[in-house]
């Protein structure tokens, strides 16, 4: 049997070692563009500001891959894959056929069609070959513009904040930074912090075209203002990389549809991680939540169906936490500006760096975000995953003493929704108290 991966980030990894411990005696190819992907993409803006080696980036010992007995082919992309004949094609001209096949391509930063994007000193912000090739560039940069203010772009911002003598500037289409995560009263935290700090922000700004020579010298806006620098980091979110998968049977829309076993339309082709869509549990539907850890899982769930051991995939949730410039935040569900999918909202305010909302319908919590203090995200996010019936404490999930003791009558009431077993056995010997 032999199983060949094409990716080597949290998916390709995760799966490879869930097959490897299923199965010890077949075959896996690894195959990634990258030529050294152990590493961990979500601290690369640790890396760019200075806090963190590449060394400290790795979350695989250097002999993963042989000590796993796994055949790679890094450096290397797929270039065709034939689903009819189970072959794929490489960038070096040779072929791979495969028994099983999983699909952990990722994702990649959307380049909009802006007139200069081409030139030198343009980066992506994707992995740690953009933030080497942009610390390579530092020492000539005085100025640097950020385009997008979502997740990725204001991460890249902190880091480049972080190396002295560097003017950063955040510059948004739309009218608040991090729209897909938080709602306005929650961003503008976020500015008021950022512009607090040094980065400047700018909002409802279209980039139209960059300017310079062979490099990077400024980049002018639809509204006709322009801003000096010498570097700019594409922050504008990112895109399935599903150009190996066109033309071909497999079905897709965002991302790569998958069942709960993680497994395409084709029965011997799987897909996880940021280039898969799966079932987002708050919406109801298949969605596209690239983040890390739901590739880990993904990858393990997909990892276990192509050794024949059946897993379920109970699905996925937007959700992302993040500290910036020391204020931490967490966002789960349907809480960006543009979400109205929603019928009450609670919001809370009690200081100036501390932020709370949230988002129900019909009695169940659909999304959150908790700015500055955010203890208590955990136990929310538990009561949205279960889709719970919060109508009765509602009022109380921000108070201080909010805890799981609060939570137990739900337990009770609503034990469709807690019926794994360690709940089933708190029931038991809460009945076992009530008698004594």
């Amino acid at each position: 049997m032999r199983h060949v991966i094409i990716g080597a980030s949290a998916a390709g990894i995760t799966a490879a070692e869930t097959i490897r411990k299923l199965d010890s005696a077949c075959a896996i190819v690894m195959i990634s563009d990258e030529e050294n992907p152990l590493y961990s993409r979500p601290l690369i803006s640790y890396y760019l500001a200075g806090e963190l080696s590449e060394a400290d980036l790795s979350y695989r010992p250097p002999n993963f891959f042989e000590s796993n007995q796994i055949d790679t082919r890094l450096g290397v992309r797929v270039v065709r894959l034939d689903t009819r004949v189970a072959r794929i094609l490489l960038s070096t001209g040779k072929s791979l056929t495969y028994d099983k096949l999983l699909i952990t391509t990722g994702a990649a930063p959307k380049f909009p069609p802006i007139d200069g994007i081409q030139k030198k000193g343009v980066f992506g912000f994707r992995t740690l070959k953009d933030a080497q090739g942009i610390l390579r560039e530092l020492p000539h940069v005085r100025q640097a513009v950020v385009l997008g203010g979502g997740l990725v772009g204001l991460k890249a911002a902190c880091g480049l904040a972080a190396r002295q003598g560097v003017e950063v500037t955040v510059a948004a289409d739309s009218p608040r930074i991090l729209s897909q995560m938080m709602s306005e009263g929650a961003a503008t935290v976020y500015e008021d912090l950022f512009e607090e700090r040094g980065i400047h922000v700018r909002t409802r700004v279209t980039a139209q075209e960059i300017l310079g020579g062979e490099c990077v010298e400024g980049v002018r806006f639809a509204d006709g203002t322009r801003l000096d620098c010498q570097l700019i980091v594409m922050g504008k979110g990112v895109e399935a990389n599903l150009e190996l998968i066109e033309g071909t049977d497999i079905q897709y829309e965002h991302g790569i549809l998958v069942n709960e076993r993680c497994c395409t339309n084709i029965e011997n082709i799987y897909a996880a991680g940021d280039v898969a869509q799966t079932m987002d549990v708050v919406r109801g539907e298949k969605w596209t939540n690239a983040l890390w850890p739901c590739a880990v899982e993904q990858g393990r769930i997909a990892g276990s169906n192509m050794t024949g051991q059946v897993m379920r995939y109970q699905g996925s949730m937007a959700m992302n936490s993040v500290q910036f410039l020391d204020l931490p935040v967490i966002s789960a569900g349907l809480a960006g500006l543009r979400e109205k999918n929603y019928e009450e909202e609670i919001i809370q305010r009690p200081s100036r760096w501390v932020y709370r909302r949230v988002l129900l319908t019909e009695g169940r919590i659909v999304g959150f975000v908790l700015v500055g203090e955010i203890e208590r995200a955990g136990l929310i996010r538990l009561l949205m995953s279960k889709r719970v019936d919060v109508s009765t404490l509602k009022d109380s999930l921000f108070d201080r003493n909010f805890n799981f003791a609060k939570v137990l009558p739900l337990v009770l009431d609503q034990p469709e929704r807690f019926s794994e077993p360690e709940y089933q056995e708190l029931r038991d010997a809460i009945q076992v108290a009530l008698r004594q």
